[in-house]
């Protein structure tokens, strides 16, 4: 036997693992650097433009310059978006619907979600499959349907039209969150409350629901921002009366792009961060998605 494989015979099982963890630190850290950098440029893409548009709609240009071509920066665009009564109506139009599409798909979703977690019946894998097969449709295909069925019953022409098509991508949404929040709670909680005496709804109110509430807040937030950016389905189902700021930017970018769109994409994309601060501020999004 050799004085080397003495040596290594002698080596405890503890220094053999930090010899190898040694011999593979370098290429860790190389393999870390790698992925932070692959996904520094993919946010870097998903960003840019973004920025760009906000940076447009801020520079004293009638063309789609920025502040850094032109020099100088300017709020002339946004006071023109908050002076023309057919934005401000297309604003006000996005914000009902996106409100309405929270409420309707809250109540619907989390009912289907209490309805899964808290009683076994049968076709629960059909219904299940069923509520999430609008995320897979197009949504070109969720418009033409929408259009057809709200002209036959004579929803369509109104806002509630385009919250309840809103609906069908939001109550998915809805639904996943909140039947994940439920799993994590302990059913013999709620019934230890109804063995003390508190009916079935007082129950629910003082010990499901504020363990739940994180997940029902995170999923309304999201269900008022995808409600507020969706384009297509309401391009089937708007009319004059009710057009949303997306139908009304889609024309301008076609015909004639002006700063003007950019101050309404602008307005657009701050509603949406703002919203996605507040749920962060009031919900531990990092923790929801690591449960």
């Amino acid at each position: 036997m050799s004085a080397a494989d003495m040596h290594e015979g002698a080596l405890t099982t503890d220094e053999r693992k930090g010899m190898w963890t040694a011999i593979q630190r370098p290429s860790s850290i190389v393999a870390l650097s790698l992925l932070h950098l692959v996904a520094g440029l993919a946010l870097a893409c998903l960003l840019a433009p973004l920025v760009f548009c906000i940076l447009v709609s801020v520079a004293d240009s009638t063309s789609l310059e920025t502040p850094f071509a032109t020099g100088r920066v300017s709020l002339r665009w946004y006071g023109e978006f908050l002076g023309d009564p057919r934005w401000l109506v297309g604003l006000s139009n996005s914000l009902q619907i996106a409100l309405l599409t929270v409420t309707i798909s809250v109540v619907c979703g989390t009912s289907a979600a209490m309805a899964f977690e808290r009683c076994r019946f049968r076709g629960r894998a059909v219904i299940g499959a069923a509520i999430l097969t609008p995320l897979f449709v197009p949504p070109v295909v969720l418009g033409i349907q929408s259009l057809t069925f709200h002209q036959r019953i004579g929803l369509w022409g109104t806002l509630v039209s385009i919250a309840v098509a809103h609906s069908l991508w939001a109550i998915p949404l809805v639904f996943t969150v909140t039947r994940a929040s439920l799993a994590g709670v302990d059913p013999w909680l709620e019934a230890a409350a109804r063995g003390l005496g508190a009916s079935p709804v007082r129950a629910f109110a003082l010990i499901t629901m504020p363990l739940i509430l994180p997940g029902i807040l995170a999923s309304a937030f999201f269900a008022f921002i995808i409600s507020l950016n969706e384009f297509i389905m309401a391009l089937f189902l708007a009319t004059p009366r009710t057009q949303t700021l997306p139908t009304l930017i889609w024309p301008q970018v076609r015909t004639n792009v002006t700063p003007v769109v950019a101050a309404a994409s602008g307005v657009t994309i701050l509603i949406t961060v703002s919203v996605l601060l507040l749920v962060n501020r009031l919900v531990d999004l990092r923790k929801m998605v690591q449960s």
